[in-house]
């Protein structure tokens, strides 16, 4: 565990910890001035400042540190022990990969009002070209069809021989809202829609696919990994995408309460089924985004979930 790498738990237990490990020596046959300088961790988590110097040591917490690069390897000793990690500078941004997982980004501590400013820029390119690649990509497995009664077209794809909605479905009928009361979250993600709504919401042709349908898309789209597979290759929030192997593009539409309020759209989307668990309650599928399966599970009648339709 090292300062470029731990979680938000292990970076508070390590400012908490009072056993300090004895550091590591290692020498040094490569010594990059790109990395010489005080780093912060990404603005948002906790300001933990690093100091790189040239001569391959360095201050963390107070304490002493050594460090090299090798490649694109970056070895680390310090107080928690020696850690190595693939690490990528771009500009004034230091994504580090270590080997035991997770991943941190520094910025230089004297850029980060400019990293600001700039960050959420490229993160907004960033998803609009990952949005016409992926158009782009499902352009080539797809077909369209109509809905006669308010001409909104839709975008569909075979999978295992059935062909469903690869949109959430877009028709105000009964009980049904938009995501927070506004219109443009229905262009978005379609409309949320109670149980009873959802199950006669579909055009003609077209229904509230079941649990078993259900069934039938996951076991051929992915097995344990269903969620990464049928999310969509963008709009979920912390990069949390999918791969969109089918076309399926699911996107995180949020839901309704049955208090009436609306919540967590970026981080799940919940569809429907058709199956009933009881008077009040029936079935949904649900997807998260830090999570890479499909969630099996109930809700109250009076939620608003949204719904792909599935052809007769």
């Amino acid at each position: 565990m090292s300062f470029f790498t731990f979680g938000k738990l292990g970076r508070t237990l390590l400012l908490t910890a009072g056993v300090v490990v004895s550091v590591v020596c290692v020498s040094y046959s490569d010594n990059p001035p790109e990395l010489v300088g005080q780093w912060v961790m990404e603005p948002g988590e906790l300001d933990l400042p690093v100091e790189l110097f040239k001569d391959g040591t360095g201050i963390f917490l107070g304490k002493n540190i050594t460090w090299k690069t090798e490649g694109k390897r970056f070895v680390f000793s310090g107080p928690a022990g020696v850690i190595v990690s693939n690490y990528n500078l771009t500009g004034y941004e230091l994504t580090q990969t270590p080997d035991n997982g997770g991943v941190t980004v520094w910025v230089r501590k004297d850029k980060v009002e400019e990293y600001k400013k700039k960050k959420p820029e490229e993160a907004k390119k960033k998803a609009e070209r990952a949005k016409k690649e992926a158009e782009q990509r499902n352009e080539k497995i797809s077909s369209y069809f109509t809905d006669s009664r308010n001409s909104q077209k839709y975008r569909a794809v075979k999978i295992d021989g059935k062909t469903w909605m690869a949109q959430n479905l877009n028709y105000q009928t009964g009980t049904s809202w938009c995501l927070d009361d506004d219109n443009t979250n229905c262009e978005k993600y379609g409309r949320l829609y109670d149980w009873e709504t959802a199950k006669t919401a579909c055009p003609t042709g077209w229904h509230l696919p079941s649990i078993e349908e259900w069934n039938g898309l996951e076991s051929s789209s992915g097995g344990d990994a269903t969620g990464k597979t049928l999310k969509s290759t963008y709009g979920w929030n912390d990069n949390g995408n999918g791969t969109d192997n089918n076309g399926f593009s699911a996107l995180p539409g949020g839901g309704r309460s049955s208090n009436n309020y609306f919540y967590t759209a970026g981080v799940d989307g919940y569809w429907w089924t058709a199956t009933e668990r009881g008077s009040d309650d029936a079935y949904y599928r649900g997807m998260r985004y830090n999570d890479d399966t499909v969630k099996k599970n109930d809700s109250n009648k009076r939620t608003g979930f949204s719904v792909r339709c599935i052809q007769d």
